[in-house]
């Protein structure tokens, strides 16, 4: 083997030796160099940001208001701190209704707040009975943060529900210590992990997949031919070398010129990211391996190419055309998986009764048609959005939900969602529901129907059933509404400017009193809102937010900004009974679940923790399920709970049967595992379980079996994709699926979900095998080495 040892050292020493090489290392420094004074920085900041302002409509008429002497002291004192021309503005707007950007408005309100004049005793009469401000205005001589801080607050009480309460943290985009933009609206702990998961593979797969592997092609493309030049060749075979190990040697001394690049600036990259950015993430090592694999794909083509033409232009021509016919089977294969493969997950689970209501990822409310055995959409076609509910309420006999559109990572429109009230169906025994039957896990799945009526006339009669007609309008649902928890037979919706109760006679009354004026409803004012603010001004809520009601307490929880509270309903409001400050930062997404006097607090990436409501304190950590993020909770009336990881595992919580304060974590085995979206409990503790995108299950109260089960039928686009076009991609080349073996290395076990907020949990988690696309490479790359072997011993030389 010494020969061909030498042939790699020689192929070494010429790489070692290339101008090319050392042109290349010195741009790689250059770049580095330039990168590593990027960096970020953490500080504190009361600045307005524009995602702050939730209403800017009722913000910029409220001031327009004040510059008419209309509207509270503390709003006609902003006024009068404001610039004259945006005064000017203001007065033009209470006259014409001009209309004011946002960006103005919020540039307005930051110039406002560094007056040292800002606070007025009359215009803010409570703010010195609130202790952080009270030290605030006792205290003589402020720096610059605390009259920012001061004024920031006073903003906030003086546009309550509008604009959205600081925690004054901030983070800055830093270069040589310089700050160079605006503070940022996120935490660098928040940043850091999207860092991880969404920068660093897309710098990996558009700077060094995409751009350094081209010239990587162009740069070692001359390599075989080159071996082909008069004497060259024959000088090698002059010994008594083998015509496939000598191929293989040359081919392998290309692969360590470009490992000698790659491992330079991955190298680089790892210190600048663990030295500027605090993030040490060995899975950037890890690129360097995969970036050589990905390498060789290509290179195994480029060889090929120069064996039979003996030219590096053609090389890389042949090259791109492969990159090409790859990039297209790609995206032919993503388009399919978008339109072909189905309806989008099941996201929500309302049971009433016996009937089963989804919600799945686009917004759509479902039903299930026995006749046609798939998931029917019911009360309007919409897409893009997500649903917030559904809650039923017994008593109105209605299901109450909104459909607003979705923006991830917290971010809002700044409009109110409209409530949505939709009339169930009197499913009778002819109906496709209410006659379905326990059913079998065979092949045809499906739930079974009686004999009423001929099939046709079912799937009629069961579209009309769910048809527009019963869906109807409720009152706009408070500004920011996140979440509607059920509540006494109505719903608490949740915003961070607190807990509002619905009241349907409320809402009922507004409605009946609209008149027509020149031919638009006009409402009169009604002394009751459909809408009750349930809990105090004082106490602030800051997204995220994680609410779950107590039926058996009368209460309700509360986790928000890092602390843990128990809300108890008193002459018509929540007071606070009881707080916990709990030991993560405030910025951290939490998912809750109440059983009994015990509260499981599911932080995310965190083992869940177990509190004690009546003592209010930690009694117990959940080591067994590890570090875990829960997206979905449901509790029983047995005093057991479910809960569901982002990653579609389902984990039980019950109380242990020698100790019932104990609580005993534990998987189920149930079809699903592991790819379940959704779940809940009925009224007879039955678990509903939804999984592999659009089937579900329904538990007994042992969960020991299953008693229904909802085999939606494959449909025609569903079956070219599973049998054609999904299995010819798989045994295709696809160097460029190496990405998704990037981001698995590169993920952090414990940030391996981008949210900022709970919503952002329900977005659907691929998981796919990160190392399929190495194996089948890799049989790609033995191949096109082997048909060059074969070629070069053809070969007459």
């Amino acid at each position: 083997m010494r020969p061909y040892f030498a042939i790699l050292y020689d192929s070494l020493i010429e790489s070692v030796s290339s101008r090319v090489l050392w042109i290349l290392l010195a741009c790689w420094t250059l770049i580095l160099l330039a990168l590593f004074p990027l960096s970020l920085s953490e500080g504190e900041s009361y600045q307005v940001r524009t995602a702050d302002v939730a209403t800017p409509k009722a913000v910029l008429d409220q001031l327009a208001n004040a510059s008419a002497g209309r509207g509270t002291r503390a709003q006609r004192a902003i006024y009068e701190k404001l610039d004259p021309d945006f005064q000017d503005s203001l007065r033009e707007r209470q006259k014409t209704g001009r209309k004011i950007f946002v960006g103005r408005l919020v540039a307005a309100l930051n110039t406002a707040i560094e007056n040292p004049d800002f606070y007025n005793a009359d215009a803010w009469p409570t703010a010195v009975r609130r202790a952080d401000l009270k030290l605030l205005i006792e205290k003589p001589n402020k720096d610059p943060q605390e009259l920012q801080k001061l004024n920031r607050r006073l903003l906030d009480l003086a546009f309550p529900n509008v604009i959205k309460s600081s925690l004054g943290q901030a983070s800055w985009v830093t270069y040589g210590g310089m700050r160079f933009t605006d503070p940022l609206p996120l935490t660098v702990r928040q940043i850091r992990p999207f860092i991880e998961s969404t920068l660093f593979p897309f710098i990996m797969w558009i700077g060094l997949g995409q751009v350094a592997m081209i010239v990587a092609i162009v740069i070692t493309s001359p390599m075989i031919p080159d071996m082909f030049q008069t004497g060259s060749l024959h000088l090698l075979l002059s010994k008594p070398l083998s015509r496939s190990l000598l191929l293989l040697s040359k081919y392998l001394g290309g692969c360590i010129f470009v490992a000698i690049n790659i491992g330079y600036l991955i190298v680089g990259l790892y210190f600048y990211a663990g030295l500027q950015l605090g993030i040490w993430n060995n899975g950037i090592l890890w690129c360097i391996p995969l970036f050589i694999f990905s390498f060789m794909i290509f290179y195994s083509v480029s060889a090929l190419a120069g064996l039979i033409w003996k030219n590096p232009i053609i090389c890389v021509v042949v090259t791109a055309l492969f990159w090409g016919a790859c990039f297209t089977v790609g995206i032919v294969r993503g388009l399919a998986e978008g339109f072909l493969r189905g309806p989008p997950t099941l996201q929500r689970i309302t049971v009433v009764g016996e009937t089963p209501i989804v919600a799945n990822q686009q917004g759509r409310i479902q039903f299930w048609n026995d006749a046609q055995r798939q998931w029917q959409t019911a009360y309007g076609d919409v897409n893009g959005q997500r649903v917030i509910g559904p809650v039923w309420s017994e008593s109105e006999q209605m299901l109450m939900f909104s459909r607003p559109p979705f923006l991830p990572f917290g971010l809002t429109t700044g409009d109110a969602s409209r409530l949505e009230l939709a009339r169930l169906p009197e499913l009778s025994v002819d109906s496709s529901m209410d006659t379905a039957v326990k059913s079998s896990d065979s092949n045809d799945g499906g739930v079974q129907t009686g004999e009423g009526m001929q099939p046709q006339e079912k799937i009629a009669s069961t579209k009309k059933l769910w048809d527009d007609a019963r869906l109807d309008s409720g009152p706009d649902l408070p500004s920011d509404t996140l979440e509607m928890i059920a509540w006494k037979d109505t719903f608490l919706a949740v915003s961070p400017n607190g807990l509002y109760r619905y009241d349907p006679v409320a809402a009922s009354l507004a409605e009946e009193s609209k008149v027509s004026l020149f031919g638009f409803d006009v409402k009169i004012p009604q002394a009751e809102e459909p809408y009750q603010l349930l809990t105090p001004n004082d106490w602030g809520m800051q997204r995220p937010i994680a609410v779950e009601a107590s039926p058996a307490r009368d209460a309700v929880i509360v986790c928000s900004g890092g602390k843990l509270a128990s809300f108890r309903l008193d002459n018509g409001k929540l007071v606070v009974i009881q707080e916990l400050a709990l030991e993560f930062p405030p910025e951290t997404i939490v998912s809750l679940a109440v059983t009994g006097s015990r509260a499981i607090v599911c932080p995310k990436a965190m083992v869940p923790i177990v509190v004690d409501l009546d003592q209010m304190q930690v009694v117990q950590s959940l080591e067994g399920m590890g570090k875990v993020t829960i997206k979905r909770t449901a509790t029983d009336a047995l005093g057991r709970a479910a809960l569901l990881t982002v990653d579609g595992s389902l984990w039980t919580v019950r109380p242990s049967d020698s100790d019932p304060k104990q609580l005993i974590a534990s998987k189920l085995n149930l079809p699903g595992q592991g790819d379940a979206s959704t779940i809940t409990f009925d009224a007879a503790n039955r678990l509903w379980v939804a999984h592999t995108v659009k089937q579900l299950d329904v538990w007994d109260a042992t969960w020991s079996r299953s008693e229904r089960s909802f085999r939606p039928k494959s449909t025609i686009p569903e079956l070219i994709y599973e049998w054609i076009i999904n299995p010819f991609y798989l045994v295709n080349p696809k160097p460029s699926a190496i990405n998704e073996t990037i981001q698995y290395v590169l993920r952090n076990p414990e940030n391996k979900t981008n949210a900022l907020d709970r919503a952002d949990l329900d977005i659907p988690q691929i998981e796919q095998d990160p190392w399929q696309p190495i194996w089948s490479n890799a049989l790609f790359i033995v191949f096109m080495m082997s048909i060059g072997c074969w070629y070069l011993y053809r070969q007459d030389l």
